[in-house]
């Protein structure tokens, strides 16, 4: 069954079809991994493209006639600057981050703890 994608879930399906290759993809590239699963027409996979690099995401190169894309930062990388991203334009960042940290799980808080622990051994 083919859906149509909200709004913003385009781009991240898009990053994640990036991310999963170890080479940069062409905009036909993109759009056969998405081909079958979701309703998306070859311009529109080129214009969402376009605008993850106008946003800084993306990088391109020239491949004969069409320009592959290639993330600019990892899955986690990214993710890591969304969050720091949102805590920034908390009104409180103290509250919103001790929000986060309740609604984790266990496996979650452990990992925290670990991260945590592993930068305070490098920072003097």
């Amino acid at each position: 069954m083919v859906k149509r994608l909200a709004d913003g879930e385009l781009e991240a399906r898009i990053l994640q079809v990036l991310w999963a290759c170890s080479e940069p993809q062409t905009p036909g590239d993109v759009h056969a991994a998405l081909a079958g699963t979701h309703d998306i027409g070859y311009s529109t996979v080129t214009t969402v493209l376009s605008r993850l690099r106008d946003k800084g995401l993306l990088d391109r190169t020239k491949t004969g006639r069409a320009y592959a894309y290639r993330p600019v930062m990892s899955r986690a990388d990214q993710t890591a600057a969304r969050m720091q991203e949102l805590l920034c334009a908390a009104g409180d960042p103290a509250v919103a981050l001790s929000r986060f940290v309740d609604a984790l799980g266990p496996t979650e808080r452990a990992e925290l703890r670990k991260a945590l622990r592993a930068k305070n051994r490098r920072t003097p």
